[in-house]
């Protein structure tokens, strides 16, 4: 089966995949979300450091960033790194979930 990388990237939108990692923002202005990574914060972490605005998320682009870990990228990006899998599995999975048809 061959997939769409392109169309996924487009018709997914960030802020879906954000639901689906249950990821909370703590700041919102207009199209930019800030909050803390996913990936290099500890959510457990109770204390009131800088952690909670180093993600950056733009709704309107569809892309993301970390300020510290300096992970970055689309939305397939942000799905493949949160589920740790291959490229390609994570295509799938936004395909299945969004119940988007990206196939050419």
């Amino acid at each position: 089966m061959s997939i769409n990388y392109r169309l996924i990237r487009e018709r997914v939108r960030i802020e879906e995949v954000l639901h689906w990692m249950a990821w909370e923002a703590s700041s919102r202005r207009g199209g930019q979300l800030r909050g803390r990574c996913p990936f290099c914060s500890d959510p457990n972490d109770g204390s009131n450091s800088r952690d909670h605005r180093n993600f950056s998320v733009n709704t309107d682009q569809n892309i993301y960033r970390c300020f510290k870990c300096q992970a970055s990228g689309n939305t397939l990006d942000l799905w493949r790194s949160h589920r740790q899998i291959p490229l390609y599995t994570a295509a799938q999975e936004l395909e299945q979930r969004s119940g988007q048809n990206t196939q050419p």
